[in-house]
């Protein structure tokens, strides 16, 4: 069976996906909600083309089933599919859909969520939890021990990990609360892996040269971990980062606790993600506005009290579906007819 990536002309899945091997063609998509008269037409005129580049790909490439999940690009493939009935399955991975997401859902055959809590409002009778689909990479390092994967990352085996997660561009006032509370996490026993993302990298390293020699020593930064990621979420003890939708299965995976920071533009979001972890006492959450003054008192206290630590990542690891991905593709497997599975 062969597979295709559909996406966006300026996304930057284009690179991820052909670094994967995986054919990639790219269709035209933009937003149409709260871009003003000019740029919902222009949106309008995008999706028209989108959908005629799809209808395109659909006729050469006849799948026999189409996954679709949030982003632009979802809603002329999906549109495509649907004319050409053939079968649409929506995956969200958020625990609240986007526009695109919601409109796709509406011509889908079937829809899988990560958590129970999507559930509560889809009207689709076929919808299930598959769980967050993990590259192969994180299961693999699951079978280190905490100790192992930090000496893997140049960290000392025996002390206390943070790992502070910027996103792959940077989150900024992440990025300099962390900073700022460095050296009184230092001199209290902690090490720090920091992953800035590449924005604010020049920055980050600008700062730590200022560093006295005793924090510099915990303190290690680094501006993206593309294959690595499994192994620092397997040496932290504890995770500071945004709260996208990955927060939902890759913290799980490895019973990671975590304090989230709802990026404060798409609060709507990352927020219901946050809450969901929360409500189930795997995680706490932090408003990005009030990061600069809680974060290190938040780190302190729960670095500090064992058994509310613990209870975070037994509760995280309850969350986590190592088989989310086979579920997954399971589901779309499903909707093929039978002889044209194989």
């Amino acid at each position: 069976m062969a597979l295709l990536w559909v996406g966006t002309v300026t996304g930057m899945e284009s690179e991820l996906v052909r670094s994967a091997n995986i054919r990639f063609e790219a269709v035209r998509a933009a937003g149409l909600v709260g871009r003003g008269l000019w740029r919902g037409l222009a949106g309008c005129l995008q999706l028209a083309l989108g959908t005629l580049q799809a209808l395109a790909i659909m006729r050469r490439e006849r799948p026999q089933a189409v996954l679709v999940t949030g982003g632009y690009a979802a809603v002329p493939v999906a549109l495509a599919a649907w004319l050409r009935r053939v079968p649409v399955l929506v995956y969200l991975p958020d625990i609240l859909p986007g526009l695109a997401v919601r409109f796709v859902a509406r011509l889908a055959k079937r829809i899988c969520v990560t958590m129970e809590e999507s559930l509560r409002g889809s009207s689709v009778a076929a919808a299930q939890v598959t769980g967050y689909p993990v590259r192969p990479e994180m299961l693999v390092a699951r079978d280190y021990t905490p100790a192992d994967a930090r000496v893997q990352l140049h960290l000392q085996p025996d002390r206390t990990t943070l790992l502070v997660l910027g996103g792959s561009q940077g989150a900024r006032s992440i990025n300099n609360a962390v900073l700022a509370a460095a050296p009184e996490l230092v001199a209290r026993g902690l090490q720090i892996l920091h992953v800035t993302g590449a924005r604010d990298w020049l920055e980050m390293q600008q700062a730590r040269e200022l560093m006295s020699v005793e924090t510099k020593a915990g303190y290690r930064s680094v501006s993206y971990l593309a294959g690595e990621m499994g192994i620092a979420l397997r040496a932290a003890d504890l995770v500071v980062a945004r709260a996208g939708a990955s927060c939902l299965g890759e913290f799980p995976l490895f019973g990671l606790a975590s304090i989230l920071v709802p990026y404060p533009y798409a609060r709507r979001h990352q927020q219901a993600n946050a809450d969901a972890m929360v409500a189930r006492g795997a995680a706490i959450r932090l408003d990005d506005e009030n990061l600069a003054a809680e974060l290190l008192p938040q780190i302190l206290a729960l670095v500090g009290d064992v058994p509310r630590l613990a209870a975070l990542r037994s509760n995280a690891f309850k969350l986590a579906q190592p088989l989310a991905a086979a579920n997954l593709a399971n589901a779309l497997l499903q909707l093929v007819p039978g002889d044209a599975q194989c």
